[in-house]
């Protein structure tokens, strides 16, 4: 399954695919809706960003996608995201579904993510927001790539970078050193003064972005 797509999964196999995916997908969201109900959760710094009528674009380590949607398990803002096509990625397009994202652009690098990325920065300036880790999808862990200065440049909307400290949590074994967050935890969200890529100083954000990420 791992040589496949989401879209390419053989016609023979494919309702068993779905079937698996929405399963597995069902029961990763209904753990991030019992982290969003049992911990505490508590918003530090520039709250106002996120409260903001306007698109942004939430920045985040890959390690924090778990308790990202743990906190956020339900969202009427209107979304859309760049996705990862392997197969295997399926489970997690149906969870994040499930928080209210509605469009997902195939592509996560070389010409397919440019597509991809075209297509975000179309829906930014359309008034969506999205979600990006900008170390994503394969590291190396913490280390900045420009994808999400180059939304904001073309699209003028402006970086929230967000940190995520659960008080409790498992450390999975990948290359990202994933948390996931347990019920009953604390989580604290740090949300960064907002960034922005004025005159193309792609550099400059880039600093702010790490420093504030870090």
């Amino acid at each position: 399954m791992s040589r496949y797509r989401v879209d390419n999964v053989p016609v023979a196999i494919r309702p068993l695919y779905l079937a698996i995916m929405a399963l597995g997908g069902l029961a990763i969201y209904a753990y991030f809706l019992v982290c969003h109900l049992t911990c505490r959760i508590r918003f530090e710094g520039e709250v106002s960003a996120l409260a903001a009528a306007r698109s942004r674009i939430l920045c985040l380590w890959h390690k924090d996608w778990w308790s990202y949607f743990a906190v956020r398990a339900r969202t009427r803002e209107p979304q859309a995201m760049m996705a990862h096509p392997a197969a295997y990625m399926g489970a997690m397009y149906v969870a994040a579904w499930l928080t209210g994202i509605r469009k997902f652009m195939l592509g996560s690098e070389r010409e397919e993510g440019r597509r991809a990325a075209d297509q975000v920065v179309d829906y930014l300036r359309r008034g969506f927001s999205t979600s990006i880790s900008p170390d994503g999808p394969a590291g190396p862990p913490r280390v900045l790539k420009k994808g999400a200065l180059h939304l904001a440049w073309r699209s003028g909307a402006p970086i929230v970078p967000l940190t995520f400290e659960p008080s409790r949590s498992v450390r999975v074994k990948s290359w990202d050193s994933r948390r996931i967050p347990l019920p009953f935890a604390t989580i604290r969200v740090i949300v960064h003064p907002p960034v922005t890529v004025e005159d193309g100083d792609l550099k400059g954000a880039a600093q702010r972005l790490v420093a504030h990420l870090a």
